[in-house]
């Protein structure tokens, strides 16, 4: 079971509710990443168990494929300020 925690920046109050790294549950396997362009945080699905074969699918923003996006960790810099984040309760569990 995956879970998603809030984490919020205390000097602009951006805040995302996301698992903040590399998760899995029973039917994806997701990871958090920051789009340099949206200035925004997301989980996005890397792995879905549900497609026969299991293909691994790129990080992408879900807003465009044309977004520069990179891998975000739990603590990293907010994508609004750069000041790091600060991880908060857990928002929910998933899958």
């Amino acid at each position: 079971m995956g879970e998603r925690f809030e984490f919020v920046c205390g000097k602009c109050g951006y805040s995302a509710e996301v698992s903040g790294g590399g998760d899995a549950g029973e039917v994806a396997v997701t990871n958090t990443i920051v789009c340099e362009t949206c200035r925004c945080l997301y989980d996005v699905i890397v792995l879905d168990m549900r497609q026969r074969p299991h293909i691994e699918q790129p990080e992408q923003c879900p807003k465009s494929p044309k977004h520069n996006v990179s891998p975000w960790q739990g603590g990293g810099p907010c994508p609004k300020c750069g000041t790091p984040m600060e991880k908060g309760g857990r928002g929910c569990l998933w899958d």
